[in-house]
């Protein structure tokens, strides 16, 4: 099984079909939401998939074809390690422990297949290391 994250954009005309559940029982795809967003422009909704990379590629093309813009997410959090000052504000805030402070160097790693880019890093790194690259 493959597991790929993906930002979903909707119009809002589209911002009120039932997508996530065609791709649960359609093309049995396992959906995680970490993320979701509407408002008067629409809707954001960050997932991430879980299933075949057939059925995943599927799943792709059955949204696209829906009207919504899918940008699948490989990065979301940049971490700058010039300015990082491995404080641990990160690592103490971060809700899916995407963080870790190495044993003996005591220097603070980001694990990027763990994150849910959630943002709350971001307000807490104080020399502002941090940066979300997928905004939603």
């Amino acid at each position: 099984m493959t597991i790929k994250k993906f930002l979903l954009t909707f119009t809002p005309d589209n911002v009120s079909e039932p997508v996530t559940y065609r791709l649960v029982k359609e093309y049995d795809i396992m959906i995680n939401i970490l993320r979701a967003e509407v408002d008067e422009k629409g809707g954001r909704l960050m997932i991430a998939m879980e299933g075949s990379g057939l059925q995943i590629d599927r799943a792709v093309k059955f949204l696209e074809s829906s009207g919504v813009n899918v940008q699948e997410l490989k990065e979301f959090v940049k971490k700058d390690d010039d300015r990082c000052t491995n404080c641990g504000m990160c690592v103490s805030i971060c809700p899916v422990s995407a963080f870790m402070v190495e044993k003996g160097t005591r220097k603070v790693t980001f694990l990027n297949e763990k994150c849910i880019a959630c943002g709350m890093c971001v307000d807490a790194c104080p020399p502002g290391a941090i940066k979300l690259r997928a905004q939603v």
